[in-house]
């Protein structure tokens, strides 16, 4: 009977042990820290401008700028350049603000590298369409005299990056980086000088050229698309919204260089006089993107 006692009491004592350890909590395994590293592509869109100018310069003789002692000179109250070609060329004398706003929008793709716990680094290409345009005119209020006016257009078609990326985790899915490297892409400039009244107006350097220009008459036009290849720099944030999804806010700078454009006389207008715009080529852009990784 006392062994029947004994061993009824060492059973109870263990299922109540059981019972105790399984009303025991069950300690959690830490969740993985989030890796950025791997291939990753996505879309972005943004807004770019511009605030630049466009500068005319030309033959001493025959631009209409700076022509030395000429109707048109004295019509845009620009002082006149007694002076050499290569002062006119080197020095505009006259500068027009040009400022430009737009959509862009595109296409990236590159890789990660988490090199530990806080620094992320890579690359990045992108391809983007842009319409960043920007406009200028003066129009010089008539005075009896020969009124001109100056026009101006500048235009960012698309353009494209490659770039290097270093990021530093603020936490293990929110990224802050700088980024930098090559830009490259298509813009298209045009500009024209013309008379606004009914007087027309003529510049005479002797044996170097002869240029008249009558009323109502565009004297001078052209334009010229080109590519060119700069370099940009900007930064941004990213955030890890999902296992293989991130969402991203960016600035860039991209400078393409200058843009030349030479204008020509136009007809009914003669002459072989020229004028040479040359048009800042650098750009401001903010956009948001979505990464998907692979």
């Amino acid at each position: 009977m006392r062994r029947l006692i004994v061993a009824a009491v060492v059973a109870s004592g263990m299922m109540l042990s059981s019972a105790s350890a399984a009303d025991l909590p069950v300690k959690a395994k830490p969740a993985p820290l989030y890796s950025w590293t791997g291939w990753y592509g996505g879309v972005n869109a943004g807004y770019g401008w511009q605030d630049k100018s466009a500068a005319y310069t030309g033959d001493v003789a025959a631009d209409p700028l700076i022509g030395a002692g000429t109707v048109f000179t004295d019509t845009l109250a620009i002082a006149s350049l007694q002076a050499t070609e290569e002062t006119a060329v080197n020095h505009p004398a006259y500068r027009q603000s040009l400022r430009g706003s737009g959509f862009t929008g595109g296409g990236q793709f590159g890789y990660n590298w988490q090199i530990d716990r806080s620094w992320v680094t890579g690359f990045e290409a992108d391809l983007q369409y842009a319409n960043v345009k920007g406009r200028a005119l003066f129009e010089e209020p008539s005075t009896g005299g020969t009124p001109l006016s100056a026009a101006s257009s500048h235009q960012l078609d698309w353009f494209g990056t490659l770039r290097g990326r270093i990021g530093y985790l603020l936490s293990d899915r929110f990224l802050a980086f700088g980024t930098g490297g090559l830009a490259y892409g298509g813009t298209k400039g045009q500009a024209a000088i013309s008379i606004i009244g009914p007087l027309g107006g003529t510049v005479d350097a002797g044996f170097v050229t002869k240029i008249i220009c009558p009323g109502f008459t565009t004297c001078f036009a052209g334009s010229s698309s080109q590519t060119s290849v700069g370099w940009t720099a900007g930064g941004g944030l990213e955030y890890a919204v999902l296992p293989n999804v991130t969402i991203k806010a960016e600035y860039l700078h991209i400078d393409l260089g200058h843009q030349n454009v030479k204008l020509t006389v136009q007809s009914p207008a003669t002459g072989n006089g020229f004028v040479n715009v040359k048009f800042s080529n650098a750009y401001d852009i903010v956009r948001m993107g979505m990464n998907f990784r692979f």
